[in-house]
């Protein structure tokens, strides 16, 4: 007779081996994907701040208000990015929005 505790050994064992290939083969094409972006911005095929694909957002475009915060938006120094007023590091670049932040 077959033991029900090693045939769910079995079946959870090889789950797991598959989510271990999936992740691997994901966390793969994001290394490979940075180090094309790299390569691309070293031979400035790509500027040092590019449009957000995901957001279809590009630097300085206004963030959209909420009016919840009461302040007015801050803009980065270094990529010109629109930030909530309570932020300390720009949302985009993460530099300081304010001296000794």
């Amino acid at each position: 007779m077959i033991d029900l505790g090693t045939v769910y050994l079995a079946v959870t064992g090889a789950l797991l081996l598959v989510t271990l290939g999936v992740g691997v083969r994901v966390l793969s094409e994001i290394v490979r994907e940075g180090r094309d972006r790299q390569r691309r911005r070293r031979a400035g095929e790509l500027e040092k701040y590019t449009e957000d694909e995901e957001y279809d957002r590009v630097p300085g475009d206004p963030v959209e208000d909420n009016g919840d915060d009461g302040g007015a938006d801050t803009t980065c120094p270094q990529c010109e990015t629109d930030n909530d007023a309570a932020f300390d590091y720009c949302r985009r670049c993460a530099s300081p929005l304010r001296p000794g932040s």
